[in-house]
């Protein structure tokens, strides 16, 4: 039997989404060395300064909780931390663009 996908939508209320997109904001600029869309989503890269990876995976917990419709991926590689955002879909994956649009 197959699964049917999560709707292609953010289950936070008003308020609470406004305080993440502050917390995404401020971890951006604190670290975030580059922004780019991909075919699926989006690739995030930040500077593994202190505190941003527990930030970084705090925070893709949470979105992985309101957004089910996504993949999120946090990897380290050295001094780099990458977040990796993916939607299954035309329609996901500009979702997820969006989201992520306005810290690049």
């Amino acid at each position: 039997m197959e699964r049917e996908a999560p709707p292609v939508a953010c289950t936070l209320g008003q308020v609470d989404a406004a305080q993440r997109a502050d917390r995404w904001r401020a971890l951006a600029t604190r670290a975030l060395s580059l922004s780019s869309a991909t075919p699926g989503g989006v690739r995030l890269v930040f500077d593994a300064a202190p505190g941003v990876a527990d930030e970084l995976q705090a925070l893709a917990a949470l979105e992985r909780e309101c957004c089910a419709f996504a993949a999120w991926s946090v990897r380290a590689n050295g001094s780099q931390l990458t977040l990796e955002v993916t939607g299954d879909g035309d329609e996901a994956a500009t979702a997820v663009q969006s989201m992520f649009a306005a810290l690049g």
